[in-house]
């Protein structure tokens, strides 16, 4: 594919070869991303970026840094917090183990090999509730189950656990160590540095100061302005059919409720 793009565009060729191929090629990641080539990583920030929407790009550069030192001094807490007390994992996942160990009496394990590494694990049909039986092919020296969850999460299925409980073996053994929490540590030990206040920055500034637009500034009270584009579906059905207006008391068309016929008689009777 490299070669046919340097044949069809050789700028974008030689962009792409000026890229690590660790940034962007499973074979060359050293299994770091476990053979996704995408990932919901950028949402994890939404939490930060919450409240800061139509603000200058000033404003939310500085609300992500403040907002993302805060985020990462409480989780580097937390975390080395529960490594001094002896938890090795996350109560998040030790929470998720625990619930696939409950599904265990649902399961059968057959061993199909004499060093107890490759199983056969058949699920109880569940006819309520609408679940054929199903068999899953278990190797817990390659680390794989033919549901998937085994290789794509690097974190044990209940097949898994089935197997290990058959074999006598500790299913933690067989967790990736990105769930550590000594590899979650690594991940919030970097701290963002302080940053003084604005006036005591040395250099003299060279660009322009620009300012919000009051105009456009959202209320304080009061219920929201919508921006959301209307289109044909927001229409009243009456618009939408080409139907007459209709009397809201009378539901007659030619009139409203100050000038209804019947309002009228009504009073006259009164």
């Amino acid at each position: 594919m490299l070669h046919e793009l340097n044949e069809m565009n050789s700028e974008g060729y030689n962009y792409i070869a000026g890229i690590p191929k660790e940034k962007w090629t499973n074979p060359y990641d050293g299994g770091f991303r476990y053979g996704h080539m995408t990932t919901n990583l950028a949402e994890a920030i939404n939490s930060s970026l919450k409240g800061i929407r139509n603000l200058h790009i000033s404003a939310i550069v500085k609300a992500t840094y403040f907002r993302l030192g805060k985020l990462f001094a409480t989780l580097d807490k937390e975390s080395f917090t529960l490594k001094d007390v002896g938890h090795i994992f996350h109560p998040r996942i030790q929470k998720e183990i625990q619930a696939l160990v409950v599904k265990l009496n649902g399961l059968y394990v057959l061993p199909m090999s004499r060093s107890d590494t490759i199983f056969r694990v058949s699920e109880n049909p569940r006819p309520l509730q609408g679940y054929d039986p199903t068999s899953y092919h278990v190797n817990l020296e390659e680390k794989w189950c033919d549901c998937g969850y085994f290789q794509a999460l690097k974190s044990q299925c209940q097949h898994a656990i089935a197997s290990c409980s058959n074999s006598r073996r500790d299913y933690k053994n067989l967790v990736g160590p990105v769930y550590f929490l000594h590899s979650v540590c690594k991940v919030y030990e970097m701290e963002f540095p302080a940053i003084g206040s604005e006036t005591e920055w040395h250099g003299n500034q060279t660009w322009p100061t620009i300012l919000p637009d009051p105009q456009i500034r959202r209320n304080k009270s009061g219920r929201p302005t919508s921006t959301r584009i209307h289109n044909a579906m927001d229409m009243p059905q009456r618009e939408r059919t080409s139907q007459p207006k209709l009397c809201g008391h009378y539901r007659r068309a030619g009139h409203i409720i100050p000038n209804c016929p019947s309002r009228t008689q009504h009073s006259a009777y009164r």
